[in-house]
């Protein structure tokens, strides 16, 4: 109750600060999809499913209204903004039972080749129909089942799918061009990478191969870049060659340095020494050890109340490497402060586009922090020209560091937050950590869709 009442005290600041809170605001995505499941032909559903949706409609008008109501409220009562958030969480388990049986209902009628049902479930674009499995499976049956442009609802999800494949593709021979680039750079050839490498550009980290008097290989690394990398190296197909370090090579090189990395010396001098090289980086030390104990704070404006759109292991992009990353709602242009002191060595604010397609994956802005333990602190998505600060700069716990946007990969405008490292294990790959985070209601250690935090 405390802990209620604290959050109502810091939203009525806000309020008399800034105007009133739009607590409707929270309910309008559910309003949205409310509309939506109304337009299903009712004679196509289950009995279970036509009681739900009536009983979801109905709570999401009952909601709405209350939010509403509590957005021109001069003071909010802690019981009330309990109550309506309750009535929110309770909707959206609804929505998610929904989903499900329409889920059920979808494949039951391809199974039993209904196509009468089938047609009267997809005439509405529910968000079921855009996961990848079932957007296959509808996609399968309605190819195989009806002319084209039959309905119209599928067409549109024929042309995400063909776009999505086409960006993924596209993708896959970016990394195949990639790798057939990782090859030893003459020393001749460096003068115009550097005059062509951006930062962050997979070519701002050189390796060169010069032979010595002694008849040796000597292979030395730079990094371009203002920031710590971590720089792998490998050798195959070797004949008459005897490296002086295990292969591959695995190691750290800091911003805009350079680096002896190998040796390779001929076995026979008098024969040919050959062999076939590639090599990679990732941003970031494979090498971190993070300091499990630190205490992150929440990168926002002091008293403010923020939701979590995807948490830990969220099922639209929070996966594998990327699992313990965090998104919150948040307007364009909201102020964003460090979530954790370090320095400044990574910004990128020149971008102004986004949308919710992986070809959209290189305009995200971003600010990178390197942390004390060698960890990143990394804050993406901003908006153009969102940031507050330079590469080099050393940044305190809760200073300004950019405005939030909706650049890059994304479906709405949101802050992505997530702690880093380089995955040890390929070496090749970023990996997200589990921080701890102080908020006003505690410290949160798994935040979750929906969730809502104040920060301290």
């Amino acid at each position: 109750m405390i802990k209620i009442i604290l959050i109502v005290l810091f939203a009525f600041m806000f309020v008399n600060a800034q105007g009133p809170l739009p607590y409707c605001s929270l309910s309008q995505p559910l309003e949205k999809h409310a509309k939506k499941m109304a337009q299903l032909d009712i004679e196509a559903l289950n009995t279970p499913e036509k009681e739900m949706i009536k009983r979801f409609c109905s709570g999401v008008k009952e909601t709405l209204s209350q939010g509403e109501e509590l957005a021109k409220s001069s003071k909010v009562q802690p019981q009330r903004l309990e109550a309506y958030l309750r009535d929110l969480r309770a909707l959206a388990a609804q929505e998610e039972a929904i989903n499900q049986l329409y889920r059920t209902s979808l494949s039951d009628a391809i199974q039993t080749g209904d196509k009468k049902r089938f047609e009267h479930l997809t005439q509405v674009e529910l968000q079921p129909l855009h996961q990848p499995r079932v957007r296959a499976q509808a996609i399968a049956y309605y190819q195989n089942n009806f002319p084209p442009h039959s309905i119209k609802t599928l067409d549109g999800l024929c042309d995400e799918q063909i776009l999505e494949k086409t960006s993924i593709q596209f993708m896959i021979e970016q990394e195949q061009a990639y790798e057939e680039h990782l090859k030893i750079l003459k020393r001749s050839e460096v003068k115009n990478i550097k005059r062509t490498a951006k930062i962050g550009s997979k070519n701002s980290v050189i390796v060169v191969a010069d032979r010595n008097s002694k008849g040796e290989m000597v292979f030395e690394a730079e990094n371009l870049n203002p920031f710590l990398v971590t720089l792998s190296l490998d050798l195959n197909k070797m004949n008459n060659a005897k490296a002086n370090h295990s292969l591959p090579v695995y190691i750290e090189l800091a911003g805009h340095a350079k680096k002896e990395i190998l040796i390779l010396t001929p076995i026979n001098a008098s024969l040919e020494m050959t062999y076939e090289s590639s090599y990679g980086w990732v941003k970031g030390s494979a090498f971190a050890k993070h300091d499990d104990s630190y205490v992150y704070r929440l990168p926002f404006t002091a008293g403010a109340n923020v939701r979590v759109s995807q948490g830990y292991n969220g099922g639209f992009s929070h996966a594998g490497l990327s699992a313990y990353a965090v998104d919150f709602s948040v307007a364009v242009g909201t102020p964003i402060y460090a979530a954790r002191e370090g320095e400044v060595v990574g910004v990128e604010v020149s971008n102004s586009f986004g949308g919710p397609y992986p070809q959209f994956r290189p305009y995200m802005n971003y600010v990178n922090i390197r942390h004390l333990d060698g960890t990143l602190g990394n804050y993406y998505h901003l908006k153009l020209g969102g940031s507050a600060v330079k590469i080099g700069d050393t940044v305190k716990k809760g200073q300004l560091i950019a405005y939030s946007g909706n650049t890059g990969y994304t479906t709405a405008p949101h802050l992505h937050f997530s702690v880093s490292m380089v995955d040890p294990v390929s070496m090749r790959r970023p990996m997200n950590l589990p921080v701890k985070i102080q908020t006003l209601e505690g410290i949160v250690t798994s935040p979750r869709c929906g969730d809502h935090y104040t920060v301290q």
